[in-house]
């Protein structure tokens, strides 16, 4: 798998609580959160333990596990630290192998698959407001512009126990894959950023677009995105 990464801290953040892995078989993101810089020592927990990943039986079973070990891994950190205490971190990893993609999930970063001209989004937000949207609600037009739109129901590190999303995917040749933080998506209109996505730009130029995309929209968040292309 080809990849490429690049990561903004925006126009507003003063600095960048972002994580990524970018290799050819394993690509992820992790938006950290929590005052005092804590946000970004979760999110580099968590990415520091998905660099550690190995097959243990099944895929999604040691995605799984990687998942549970980084989430203990920050909340003890965050238990042991007062100041960092209640830290936490998104978590969005998809592993290749076989052509078949293996995601796990946590949290409101997301997973794409980019296939032709169709765009499937291949997680679901673990957010207050998507949960409003779920039970009909909210529009997802008003879930974008909700004032509640950052809480989160679902992060590693906050609690001892967690649930992670598990899925498979089967590829095909010149399949996408898109791992991004929420800075992507919570200013930026769907159909904006779906035209990029579904240009036949090269991977770099797509990256670029994207962040650029975020930054024109206001930059308020950091983003993120890793693409990879089978």
């Amino acid at each position: 798998m080809r990849i490429v990464a690049k990561s903004e801290k925006g126009l507003v953040r003063s600095i960048n609580e972002d994580r990524y892995i970018a290799t050819d078989k394993l690509i992820a993101v992790a938006d950290g959160m929590g005052g005092h810089l804590a946000g970004e020592v979760a999110a580099q927990i968590a990415i520091d333990k998905l660099k550690d990943f190995h097959l243990n039986g099944s895929i999604l079973e040691s995605l799984e596990r990687v998942f549970q070990e980084a989430n203990r891994a920050i909340y003890e950190n965050g238990r042991n630290n007062k100041d960092r205490e209640g830290m936490g971190t998104t978590l969005t990893a998809i592993y290749v192998q076989d052509n078949k993609a293996y995601i796990a999930h946590v949290g409101d970063s997301r997973a794409y698959l980019i296939r032709q001209k169709e765009l499937i989004q291949l997680t679901e937000d673990h957010s207050y407001v998507n949960q409003l949207v779920s039970l009909g609600t909210l529009s997802p037009e008003e879930a974008q512009r909700h004032p509640q739109r950052n809480i989160l129901l679902r992060v590693l590190g906050i609690k001892e126990e967690l649930t992670v999303d598990l899925a498979v995917v089967d590829l095909q040749a010149k399949d996408r894959l898109l791992v991004a933080s929420d800075g992507l998506f919570s200013d930026v209109d769907k159909d904006e950023l779906t035209n990029i996505l579904l240009n036949d730009l090269d991977l770099l130029q797509t990256a670029d677009q994207l962040i650029d995309l975020a930054l024109t929209h206001g930059g308020k968040d950091n983003v993120t995105v890793v693409l990879g292309e089978v």
